[in-house]
């Protein structure tokens, strides 16, 4: 059927990354690859690729059909016409069909993309998802690759985020940061006792080992900066990715911590925060390629991570 070598170069589109190189593995000439990918979009009455940069991705649709029909090749028209892109019945009037890859930074993925998944299952059936943990760092380039469709990223406030000019940012909410140590280390007395200014000085804050979350990460530049406003530098003592690890180091006298509100489990009784007149915030972004404003899925998981975040 020509139906299937179409669905066969559009695979081969997302399985070697360019045109170019999808055709060569088909023995075909980039301008025939790409006729076929748009013989099926009008067969499909979809948009099933977007240009990012020099490189063309898939669409979330695209994911979805791929995935529904290469497995049930005898099933290709009733996909090719809208229908098993979830492995069942048509989708219900208003359902949004497609598969959004997303990716997000730990904490933000524990405490609020996880539970808007567990939502959208329930309004979205036909809306499949895939989830990797990733840092800003690297989101941002994987979202400009096409590697992922949905990037929940963050910079610290006053550090602007690098930005390609192919994606948007969305600010979805702010997020504090606290010093915490032992409720009982008596720099605490230092804090109540400060006149102006910070609560805690800065000079008292050198006085303490502290975890971070290792070099090269943008929490851990973080508190290089934050020390570096002052002409000083923490004394790290340990790097550790896991924020519950620099609450467990802190809880035992073993160093303070610099840690985020945003999917901090409440505080041990041992633990206190500590809080400073300028405290660092992070801003919560939620990214995507600006030619895909539109795309349905996209919308979808956009609004709902907003709704949660703000």
């Amino acid at each position: 059927m020509d139906e299937l070598a179409c669905l066969r170069a559009l695979a081969a589109v997302r399985a070697h990354g360019t045109v170019t190189a999808a055709a060569g593995v088909l023995h075909l000439s980039p301008s025939a690859l790409s006729q076929q990918i748009k013989r099926l979009e009008r067969t499909s009455g979809r948009v099933l690729t977007v240009a990012s940069g020099r490189r063309v991705v898939l669409t979330p649709t695209a994911h979805a059909l791929l995935e529904a029909a290469l497995p049930l090749a005898d099933r290709l028209d009733r996909v090719l016409a809208g229908s098993g892109l979830s492995g069942g019945d048509a989708p219900q009037h208003g359902h949004v069909v497609g598969h959004v890859r997303i990716a997000a930074f730990a904490t933000a993925l524990r405490a609020h993309v996880v539970p808007v998944l567990a939502t959208l299952r329930q309004e979205h059936p036909a809306l499949t998802w895939s989830l990797i943990e990733m840092d800003p760092d690297r989101a941002l380039p994987a979202l400009t690759a096409g590697a992922v469709d949905v990037a929940v990223v963050h910079h610290w406030q006053g550090r602007p985020a690098p930005m390609d000019p192919g994606l948007t940012l969305v600010e979805a909410c702010r997020d504090p940061a606290d010093v915490v140590c032992r409720r009982d280390d008596p720099l605490i007395g230092v804090a109540v006792a400060a006149d102006g200014g910070d609560l805690l000085s800065r000079e008292a804050l050198t006085a303490r080992g502290w975890v971070s979350t290792g070099a090269g990460t943008v929490c851990h530049d973080w508190l290089l900066h934050m020390f570096a406003q002052h002409g000083q530098r923490p004394d790290i003592v340990a790097e550790i990715p896991d924020f519950t690890c620099h609450l467990d180091l802190a809880r035992h006298g073993l160093a303070w911590a610099l840690v985020p509100r945003m999917g901090r489990p409440p505080l041990h009784e041992d633990l206190s925060t500590v809080a400073l007149s300028d405290a660092p915030a992070r801003l919560v972004s939620i990214a995507h390629r600006s030619n895909q404003d539109d795309d349905p899925a996209i919308s979808v998981l956009r609004a709902a991570l907003l709704a949660t975040l703000q």
